[in-house]
């Protein structure tokens, strides 16, 4: 399959690990998936391979695994796609969760793409803490986060790009669970040219997939970077 300057081709394996603690309880969780980079389209496999069963909603660390990887989102030609231009050596970010009910969370992830297997890895650590006994997360009452849209600014000083995106945890009971999460990008090698403000709308979907051994689920996300709609 024919590959981009960077390493990349239309179609790539990848690879997750991440490990992560949420009130206490510790978890591992692996993947192996199959993304498009210049569609924006990815889905993943994932299972819990210790600290299994989670006591909380996986639904809070969908964002870290799918949300986590912004070299698969699909960029118009106006506009610097910094994830792709940062392969092969890949970059890092850092995530911080501010959920409304007082729960926190911080994760950071290390994304590489290995040219030789045609391959991105994706190593992450999640921490969580001070979700309410009785609230949505811990009672595993959520279904999905709502489609939402991220800010992109970028910060030439520094070559990082920080994102801005306040999500919506669905509710099994019809409501909403508000999420902030801020977010600092960074290239392993120097940006040639970085990129004006723009948008990323993103789509989640999680299906449960757990057997009687373990606990699984699928993952599928669609990404479109664009500039404003106005003037």
């Amino acid at each position: 399959m024919a590959q981009s300057k960077h390493g990349l081709t239309k179609e790539m394996t990848m690879k997750y690990r991440m490990e992560g603690c949420v009130d206490g309880h510790k978890f591992v969780i692996t993947g192996e998936g199959i993304g498009y980079p210049f569609k924006g389209k990815q889905a993943i496999n994932l299972c819990v391979v210790e600290g299994g069963p989670l006591p909380f909603a996986e639904d809070i660390l969908s964002a870290a695994f799918n949300y986590g990887n912004r070299v698969f989102t699909e960029y118009p030609q106006d506009i610097v796609d910094y994830f792709k231009n940062s392969c092969p050596a890949g970059y890092t970010w850092d995530r911080s969760f501010l959920f409304e009910d007082g729960a926190v969370c911080i994760c950071n992830a290390d994304i590489t793409v290995s040219v030789e297997e045609n391959c991105m890895y994706h190593e992450s650590k999640f921490y969580g803490v001070n979700f309410p006994a009785d609230g949505p997360v811990m009672k595993k009452m959520t279904d999905n986060w709502e489609p939402s849209c991220e800010k992109i600014i970028p910060v030439p000083k520094q070559g990082i790009l920080k994102g801005d995106v306040s999500m919506y945890l669905l509710l099994k009971d019809g409501g909403r669970l508000r999420c902030q999460f801020d977010t600092v990008y960074k290239a392993k090698s120097v940006p040639r040219k970085m990129p004006d403000w723009h948008f990323i709308q993103h789509k989640l979907t999680r299906e449960d997939r757990s057997d009687a051994k373990n606990q699984k689920w699928h993952l599928t996300e669609h990404a479109i970077a664009s500039g404003s709609a106005l003037p």
